[in-house]
């Protein structure tokens, strides 16, 4: 059987998509990796204010935290299980709630936080821990 320009394409065509779809993978890690190194730095100033004691800006901190987070979810949600999600956005708002009421647990849900969204742009690498 002889092949034709159009299976030629066609062939061609199937390549590219391939490619288009490792490149949007690749830039979606990226993407996920950028917002997680930012929440985990702002995660980390909030943990530095409240071992001074500065509640107001611990609170500040992560309330500006959770804001980011609120609206990168909505572009998270398309390709990432949504429990996962609402993980994290609940964990942020007990730190904040916590912070509000100087209550020293908010160090555990900051930690709880930083931890989740740390591990999150590891979830949807192609890894062989992923795979199976």
């Amino acid at each position: 059987m002889k092949r034709t320009r159009v299976s030629d394409w066609i062939f061609l065509g199937l390549w590219v998509l391939v490619a288009l779809g490792i490149a949007g993978v690749y830039s979606l890690i990226h993407a996920e990796e950028t917002l997680a190194a930012q929440l985990v730095e702002q995660l980390h100033a909030a943990e530095r204010s409240l071992a001074a004691g500065d509640w107001a800006a611990v609170q500040q901190t992560v309330a500006d935290a959770r804001k980011v987070w609120e609206r990168a979810r909505a572009w998270l949600a398309l390709h990432t299980e949504h429990d996962l999600l609402q993980e994290v956005s609940e964990t942020l708002l007990e730190a904040e709630a916590l912070a509000r009421i100087r209550e020293p647990q908010a160090l555990r849900s900051l930690l709880l936080a930083r931890d989740r969204i740390e591990s999150f742009p590891q979830r949807d690498r192609l890894l062989l821990r992923n795979l199976f």
